[in-house]
This record gives C-alpha cells, structure tokens and sequence, in this order.
C-alpha cells in the first residue's frame, strides 16, 4: 500500500508568501505552493504510479492507495477512522512524507516519533483592572509565561524514555505552540492557557508522558504557592518503527539507486504521520517517510520543492512496489 495525506496546514500569513500558496508555481527549478512537498507531489506520484502498473499490467501481487484526509489534525477522520474500521490490508505500507531535512531524498524513514499534544491551564484572579495595585491578586498571563519558560527549559528532564538508534537527539518539546490569556482591556487576567508538543521517540507510552507532564506541574507547584495549573490533555498519537529487514526496505533502497543514483540513509522520521494507526491499529509495517520534499520547507510560507521531485517519486514507488511484490511471490 501507498499511502499519503491530501490536506494542509493553513498558509499562514499571505504576505509572507511570494506567489499565491493555492496556486502552483514553478521558479527557478522549484515547485512553489501550499502542500507541495506537505505532501501532495507525492500524492500526486503514487496516483502515477498506480495507473502506470495498472496500464502495464501483469504486477505480482496487489498494490493500494490510501490517500487520507485529516492527517495535520490528528489522523482521526482519516487513516485512524480507516484502521478502526477495518478497512485497511495490506502486508506493508509506504507513506510519502518529505524524506529530506538537509536535501531531498536524503532519508529513508524506519522510524516515524510519535507526538503527545496537549494544553496547560493557568488560573489567576479575575477582577477590575484599576485595584489590582490594592488587593491582593494573581496576574495568570504572567504565571503562564513564567510556566511556560519553565517547562521549555526543564519538562525535557521530566520524560521517561530510552536512547534510540535513530533517535539520537531523543524527544523534542516544544512549549506554547498556541497562547491565549485575559479577556479584554480593564479586566485583570484569571485564565490563561498554552499548547504544547512533545515529539516522542519508540517505547514512549502516553500513559507515562501524562504522568510525565503531571509530575512537572506538581513540583513547579510546590515551588511557586501562588501558581495553579492543570493539564488540559488532547491526544498522543505513538511513535512506530519498522524492522530494517523486511522486504520493503531494500525494494526502495534499490528503486532509489536506480532512479537517484545514490542511496539513502536509514533514519527516523522527525514528526509522527499515519503509520501511528496504519501500524500501531491497523498492524500493517510502515516506513514512515519516503518521499519528495523536504521537511523545513513544510508549514512554512513559500513552501516548495525540487520540480521533478514527483516524476522520481512516480518511478520510484513504481519499481519499488513491482520489486517488493516479486520479492514476495519468490518468497512464497
């Protein structure tokens, strides 16, 4: 199976943008618009490859699109409502998230880390603006930023998890992805509240993440008795890794060769993607990430790509999946 995402992150702020993000646009060799590499040129691919096999006829075996929505929010109307239902089967899936983070194709992705999301809610006093000088009062905008700053420097120490081969860099935290605080001019804020991710590394559970996030709060707590907080959690979507042994790995390896001339390195996927429920739920072998793009370019204005990024992926999941599938029927 091949699978990929068909929606987007927003564009953001427009004037950042250089041509229209809804508009695909070639400059300079460079493929520029909203989900270029995020990931509809390899939507777009496996769409070619598919009709190309079905057009040549005779493949080995049985190949699949699963093409999903929802995947920027959490996968659940998409690939975690597929799995739930039964409806995905397949002996192993490839997902064409953007391979490169120093240049394109540069990583085949056993690896993809999971990503636990969730909000902190900080509680103040809320009343008039004008007396907050006269009585005793808790400001929870500046206690929230004064948490946040703590737990960007300091939650990292506060996770359970152990070195990965490739993981080297462990999990990432990323505190106040989102911020919102106070009511209006005049009124003194009692309720603030910032998002957080934290990128998880294999054998990351969310049971212990949340415990993990708790533990934090309830020691920044007991050193600050003005501070009131509590986790507002949203979801975990878990880390997943494929044997670097199974078939799939080495049909890519030697598609790639054959269209790039060069192969990639083995290595985990920054981000989490739908291998969480086409694997974890599904019980279908993932690689994570191989496909056009690159991941810095993703969730950015001006997001772009190599233009002939689709073409070599189009050829490249068409041998591979004609390659693995006759490793297969050799194999049986």
């Amino acid at each position: 199976m091949l699978s990929g995402h068909i929606d987007t992150k927003p564009p953001g702020n427009l004037a950042e943008w250089k041509t229209d993000p809804f508009e695909p646009t070639v400059v300079d060799g460079k493929l520029i618009g909203l989900g270029s590499g995020d990931m509809k040129a390899a939507v777009a691919a496996m769409v070619y490859a598919a009709g190309a096999l079905n057009e040549v006829g005779g493949i080995p075996g049985r190949l699949s699109l699963a093409l999903t929505a929802d995947e920027e929010n959490g996968s659940i109307y998409g690939s975690k409502w597929l799995a739930a239902e039964g409806h995905i089967d397949a002996d192993v899936c490839v997902i064409g998230e953007p391979a490169g983070v120093l240049r394109e194709w540069e990583s085949l992705h056993l690896v993809s880390r999971g990503a636990a999301l969730f909000k902190v809610v900080v509680y103040g006093t809320q009343m008039h603006s004008s007396i907050s000088d006269q009585l005793p009062a808790v400001n929870a905008t500046l206690k929230m930023a004064e948490l946040a700053i703590k737990m960007q420097r300091q939650l990292r120490d506060y996770l359970t998890y152990s070195e990965h081969p490739y993981c080297h860099l462990g999990p990432t935290v990323n505190v106040g992805v989102t911020a919102s605080a106070g009511v209006t001019y005049g009124v003194f804020p009692g309720r603030a509240e910032f998002a957080s991710d934290v990128r998880t590394v294999p054998g990351m559970t969310e049971e212990q993440v949340k415990a993990d996030v708790q533990r934090f709060l309830a020691d920044a707590m007991a050193a600050d008795p003005q501070l009131r907080a509590e986790l507002d959690w949203y979801l975990m979507v878990e880390a997943t890794e494929i044997d670097g042994s199974n078939p799939v790995v080495a049909s890519l390896i030697s598609a790639a060769e054959s269209v790039l001339g060069e192969t990639p390195k083995l290595s985990a996927f920054p981000g989490a993607t739908d291998a969480a429920y086409i694997q974890n739920a599904a019980g279908v072998p993932c690689i994570a990430s191989f496909g056009p793009g690159m991941l810095p370019k993703a969730h950015s204005p001006n997001e772009a790509m190599n233009v002939d990024g689709a073409v070599e992926a189009a050829v490249i999941y068409a041998l591979a999946s004609v390659r693995y599938l006759r490793s297969q029927r050799r194999g049986n």
